[in-house]
């Protein structure tokens, strides 16, 4: 069975911080990006592996097809890193079966509609709503940018979202 060691929202997926910092923290094997368009795009699939940091794979999969490699123990026995673009991304793979005992949330745009809650994330009212399903499914919700800061609870960007 694959041990999700970490997975976490960045909408630049792998970048600097994910590569030196994150990917060092989750002792991962594997890095596997879950978005429901990125598969399709070939040249971007390469562009991402050849991002990863040495002895290190990525996979990219969609949030279906995610949910049912995990649910068939199809995803071997690495400790795997999940990246999601979105909120939604997250969500739907959950929905779809893949395992999330504790999502964080590192890099949300800001965006038309959305309201900025921590340093680099921004909610909207669907990113509320998806997160409030997972956190009622029992993930644990965090938001933090980088390792060396500190990080921020569900509980606080709700508050805040509502404030």
């Amino acid at each position: 069975m694959p041990s999700v060691t970490f997975a976490r929202v960045d909408h630049r997926l792998i970048h600097g911080q994910v590569i030196t910092k994150w990917s060092k923290l989750a002792n991962c094997q594997e890095i596997l990006i879950v978005d429901d368009v990125l598969g399709q795009d070939p040249f971007m699939v390469s562009i991402y592996k050849m991002a990863a940091p040495s002895g290190i794979e990525v996979d990219i999969k969609s949030t279906a097809d995610a949910g049912a490699a995990f649910k068939a123990d199809e995803l071997g026995s690495k400790n795997i890193f999940a990246l999601f673009k979105s909120i939604q991304m997250a969500r739907k793979a959950f929905d779809a079966g893949f395992e999330l005992k504790k999502l964080q949330l590192g890099g949300v745009p800001a965006e038309s509609g959305r309201k900025i809650v921590f340093q680099a994330v921004a909610l909207g009212p669907e990113d509320v709503e998806d997160l409030k399903r997972l956190h009622d499914a029992g993930v644990e919700i965090e938001l933090q940018v980088v390792p060396e800061e500190a990080g921020m609870s569900y509980e606080d960007a709700m508050r805040k979202y509502e404030a």
